[in-house]
């Protein structure tokens, strides 16, 4: 059984990813990592997630990180860290969802607009002429997205990597889904 963390970006869905992957000694993948190494092969060329949603558009984005999470379905036994992105679309969802606990990192809007607006270059999704609006109707629409899923959902804005951390293998073995 896997650990899917999904969120919107910044939530921490990487670091904590990865302290959990080797808190539990097992593997850990982030998808958007793998989406580079995809691109890479695909197109000789090497950027960044950012850098390739610039380049190719969101739907083409959204196409190649399709590809990327059906690409786990045989995956065991591993933490996968998804894009912010990744679960609004049902079918990555379903394939996810199919051996995996799925964790909703939620965190407080105010204070993670703070992070990733802070963050230079900013965010391919925000608009530089208008980011706090940008940023605002990102949240709204991914928020609401990811409430529906049903996921565990764990409010990390205030708690110490440790105390998500543990918070994640409480709800992983209490086998909440």
């Amino acid at each position: 059984m896997n650990t899917v963390l999904f969120g919107i970006k910044g939530c921490g869905k990487t670091t904590f990813g990865k302290l959990l992957a080797k808190k539990k000694g097992c593997a850990f993948i982030d998808t958007d990592r793998l989406i580079e190494e995809v691109y890479q092969v695909n197109r000789q060329k090497k950027l960044t997630c950012r850098q390739i949603y610039e380049e190719v558009g969101p739907i083409t984005f959204r196409a190649l990180e399709y590809e990327v999470v059906q690409s786990l379905q045989d995956v065991q036994n591993s933490v996968i860290a998804v894009g912010g992105g990744a679960m609004l679309l049902h079918e990555n969802v379903e394939a996810l969802s199919k051996n995996s606990h799925l964790i909703y990192l939620y965190f407080e809007r105010e204070k993670l607009k703070k992070r990733v607006l802070a963050e230079d270059p900013l965010p391919a999704f925000i608009n530089p002429n208008d980011p706090e609006s940008s940023f605002d109707k990102m949240y709204d629409e991914r928020e609401d997205f990811y409430e529906k899923i049903g996921a565990n959902k764990i409010d990390v804005t205030e708690m110490t990597d440790d105390a998500v951390i543990r918070k994640i293998c409480e709800v992983i073995q209490n086998g909440k889904q």
